[in-house]
């Protein structure tokens, strides 16, 4: 669902911002620290409750302010979300209704983000790559959203109860071995679903490498999750915690058999970055029949014009509603002006449409 109307107020550097949007294409063009990311931000707060770039709200709260609101209508049915937040609060609400649940809002808000630090799709720990796999189970799975949270649950008790040294364990272990079972199969199905796409964006973006994406459950797949729980409950009883399960899961990424991570460029992790997240929103608009949004900041790092351009290319088939900053004067900008796309000219929090 597009973003119509933005609202912004207190956030970082900019103090008020209503921005009518375009639901294709949104440039936003200005210096460093001018204030263009903070558009972007906005945008992943309102989606997610908090930023791709700090977890820290403090950092995100205007000097001088207490809280920060972000608010947007969403489609053609103008859909209100809207959320405040401060250093000890968090109000939410959904066409005029307040929510307990950040869940209430990333339900109408399906947001992915492309930035600096998207490498760590590759380099960064298993928690990386299984919140990737989630964002695109949670939207595109009914039941995913309360498979995860029971699983969540029981997987708390059961270490409740291993730190307690509680030895009737078997209650526990049964009930996470069947939910954390469901799980691991949906996301499995999930990367078999996407992995079509990730081949089509492969040969665009990288067609001289060999990339592949394996699924580990977080267990010996030889066995059941049962199996593997019983086989290491001692052991878990010593540590105090589960040490099998889909809390382990990871997507491994191979690039010519090798894992990515171990041989790639900071560029190079970047691009495999792009092509999975430009498959999965394609595998979104497949599953959902409407756009989900991209937010691209910063595309220009370590990546040459061509492959820039190619990003592009591939960016603008996802269907998605688009948000890309750019420096002035720079050649992406240039390229970006040329489009059919509304440009916001951003001048020390100041914007300009």
């Amino acid at each position: 669902m597009f973003i119509d109307k933005l609202s912004v107020k207190n956030l970082r550097n900019i103090s008020q911002a209503d921005l009518q949007l375009n639901k294709k294409t949104n440039i936003v063009i200005g210096e460093n620290a001018a204030g263009k990311t903070t558009i972007l931000e906005s945008i992943d707060i309102l989606s997610r409750g908090k930023s791709f770039r700090t977890n820290k709200t403090e950092n995100l709260v205007r000097k001088g302010q207490e809280t920060f609101y972000v608010g947007a209508t969403l489609g053609n049915n103008k859909k209100k979300l809207e959320i405040e937040k401060g250093r000890s609060k968090t109000r939410i609400v959904v066409d005029n209704k307040e929510e307990k649940k950040q869940s209430a809002l990333a339900e109408g808000l399906a947001v992915q983000t492309i930035h600096p630090h998207s490498h760590l799709l590759i380099e960064g720990a298993p928690s990386e790559r299984r919140a990737f796999l989630d964002w695109g189970l949670f939207h595109v799975e009914q039941e995913f959203r309360e498979v995860s949270l029971r699983y969540n649950k029981v997987l708390r008790q059961r270490n409740e109860a291993l730190r307690s040294m509680d030895k009737i364990d078997d209650r526990w272990m049964e009930e996470l071995a069947s939910v954390g079972k469901d799980l691991s199969e949906m996301r499995e199905k999930y990367v078999s679903h996407i992995k079509a796409f990730l081949d089509q964006t492969r040969q665009y973006i990288m067609p001289e490498y060999d990339l592949n994406f394996i699924y580990y459950k977080g267990w010996d797949d030889k066995k059941s999750l049962l199996e593997a729980l019983q086989e290491k409950k001692e052991r878990d009883f010593e540590r105090g915690y589960t040490s099998q399960g889909p809390q382990n899961a990871d997507l491994k990424i191979f690039l010519n058999e090798t894992e990515a991570h171990r041989i790639c460029s900071r560029g190079q992790q970047k691009l495999i970055a792009n092509i999975m997240l430009l498959s999965q929103s394609k595998g979104f608009f497949e599953v959902k029949k409407y756009p989900s949004i991209i937010l691209v900041d910063d595309l220009s790092a370590e990546l040459t014009l061509e492959m820039q351009e190619k990003i592009l290319e591939r960016l603008f088939e996802t269907k998605s509603q688009i948000f890309l900053t750019a420096l002035n004067d720079s050649v992406l900008a240039d390229i970006l002006s040329e489009m059919e796309a509304s440009v916001f000219h951003v001048e020390h929090g100041e914007i300009v449409q």
